[in-house]
């Protein structure tokens, strides 16, 4: 199972489908009475000690039989996508009057709530309400589109979060979440509190921060004004940001967005640079038993034994969860914007 902040989390069931007895003599059972069907729901639920914690809550989109190359011998894949799915069925022509943002999240998720999906939405920090007697917000997009292009313009993620209990799900609008308590740490090369299953990769992408900027046209005086994103107003994760030390090397980008005022223009411009900050990435693999826990995307996790450079806080940008017999492994990507820890200790 894989889950991701940037697109729609995934997961694959692998199960014996061996035929075997008078009840399979025609045909492999699950494919006859099987609640593991195409458009079936699943929720994946794993325990560590007394605690259950919500994989995933999910459609099934695939279902392969693979025959096996002895007697008895098959394989049953399903594969599916988490509940977004249900927001990606249908493009829509809807017209949003006198709606901003935040406002037309929560009437395109209200119709979901009865199939266990709950908004929380976070109002960005600016606010551009438009006036029917100006403009007109439209969607041309399924409803996952749409919320998706909406969080784009502030800097913003759109996702759902499984859980917390079974047949539930939120759909999260709003910043990259960097406040917070941070997970169980990650350790590396730290002896026996090592719990990786191999040093994690550290690279930078010298290509990823960017500066936007542009010129908007004042719809009230008609006057064009410069526009330009501003520093990173995230909570910062690393002591050196890149964007700072190599501010002179920055790719720059124009704006390029009509029909809003000035107020919506710099919110655009600011969100595109923010969405491009993290130019330090982690890589790695965890051993699900002396991690101890399960490692979820979309927070913080702490980092600790790669030395001061790499040591510290780290945004969880994806998790793949590969769960079989007497084994559990979480490969993980982390992300922040540059290095040196903001912390002198990283939680254990």
């Amino acid at each position: 199972m894989t889950e991701t902040d940037g697109e729609r989390s995934v997961f694959t069931l692998t199960f014996d489908a061996g035929r075997a007895g008078p009840l399979a003599a025609l045909d492999t059972r699950l494919l006859q009475d099987s609640p593991v069907a195409v458009n079936a729901r699943v929720v994946l639920v794993l325990t560590f000690g007394a605690l259950p914690a919500v994989l995933m809550d999910g459609i099934v989109t695939t279902v392969a039989l693979t025959p096996g190359d002895r007697p008895g011998q098959a394989t049953l894949t399903a594969t599916g996508e988490d509940l977004s799915l249900l927001l990606d069925r249908e493009e829509r022509d809807v017209e949003h009057v006198g709606l901003d943002d935040p406002v037309q999240v929560l009437a395109v998720l209200a119709p979901y709530a009865a199939r266990g999906l709950v908004p929380l939405v976070v109002p960005p920090p600016s606010a551009d309400p438009p006036l029917p007697i100006e403009r007109v917000p439209t969607q041309h997009d399924t409803d996952l589109g749409h919320l998706t292009m909406l969080a784009e313009r502030h800097g913003y993620v759109a996702y759902v979060i499984p859980g917390p209990v079974p047949a539930t799900s939120t759909f999260y609008w709003g910043p990259p979440v960097r406040v917070g308590v941070p997970q169980r740490a990650v350790s590396v090369d730290l002896g026996p509190e090592t719990n990786v299953t191999a040093p994690p990769q550290f690279r930078i992408d010298a290509l990823a921060p960017v500066t936007v900027e542009g010129m908007v046209q004042d719809p009230l005086t008609g006057r064009a004004v410069p526009v330009r994103s501003g520093p990173s107003l995230r909570p910062p994760l690393a002591a050196r940001p890149l964007s700072v030390e190599y501010a002179a090397e920055l790719r720059r980008r124009r704006l390029r967005q009509s029909g809003t005022g000035i107020v919506g223009a710099f919110a655009r411009a600011q969100g595109q640079a923010e969405r491009s900050g993290d130019a330090v990435v982690a890589d790695g693999e965890l051993d699900g038993a002396r991690y101890g826990g399960v490692l979820r995307p979309r927070g913080l996790v702490g980092l600790r034994g790669a030395g001061w450079s790499h040591d510290g806080l780290w945004y969880v940008r994806e998790v793949e969860h590969e769960l079989s017999t007497g084994g559990y492994r979480q490969r993980f990507s982390l992300a922040r914007e540059g290095h040196g820890s903001t912390v002198p200790v990283v939680p254990v």
